[in-house]
């Protein structure tokens, strides 16, 4: 995916990483970061594959922005490897994304997360389900604004359809990358609400601890 010079700058997250949201943290460090440790979690854990920055941060921002659905390819080949290596022994029974509006997603073509997600689902071979979770209008984008305004501006963003599909299910939860994890944890609060009992979520990348 990347030439010998990008390849250069791309990092893995590594084995040192917070057993909660995935970001790299020092070997000294505890097993739970300070910012997983002073937020309500819904979560079980997150699990990435590189950190966010240098080709990898601007593959996303060619993906998402430039409409190269061809990197989700890559990307979803790439993070199911990583699923498969650090979710070893979980049963999961569907596997989800985060979703956009419909509007936005018409402008965009695609929605990278479910591209991402479907190429996971058939790698670990579980059902992906695309009429549960979806995300209401109005919601400003997350780009720009604060910890604690990304928390606040996702609160009661997304709802769920059918929820008797989520009734006591093990959900895999897929997104692009994880800046503060406000939209993860909000879906899967929402999720769990609605009757799932577990959900463990996977991204492409992680930025680096604040």
């Amino acid at each position: 995916m990347f030439c010998y010079e990008c390849g250069k700058t791309y990092c893995k997250t590594g084995e040192c990483v917070c057993r909660v949201c995935g970001k790299p943290i020092s070997e000294n460090a505890d097993t739970v970061c300070a910012a997983c440790k002073g937020m309500k979690l819904y979560i079980e854990s997150n699990v990435s594959r590189y950190v966010y920055k240098g080709c990898v941060r601007d593959a996303v921002r060619n993906m998402k922005f430039n409409k190269q659905q061809w990197v989700c390819t890559k990307f979803g080949n790439a993070l199911a490897k990583t699923v498969e290596e650090k979710y070893d022994g979980i049963d999961f029974d569907m596997v989800l994304y985060v979703p956009m509006t419909r509007l936005a997603e018409t402008d965009r073509g695609f929605n990278q997360a479910c591209e991402i997600a479907t190429i996971i689902a058939k790698k670990i071979k579980t059902p992906v389900v695309h009429n549960v979770l979806y995300k209401k209008i109005g919601t400003k984008t997350q780009s720009g604004l604060s910890r604690k305004e990304r928390f606040l501006n996702v609160r009661d963003s997304f709802f769920v359809c059918n929820p008797h599909k989520l009734t006591d299910k093990v959900v895999l939860l897929v997104d692009d990358v994880y800046t503060t994890g406000a939209t993860l944890n909000e879906c899967a609060r929402i999720l769990k609400k609605n009757g799932a009992l577990a959900v463990y979520t996977a991204t492409v990348a992680t930025t680096v601890m604040e």
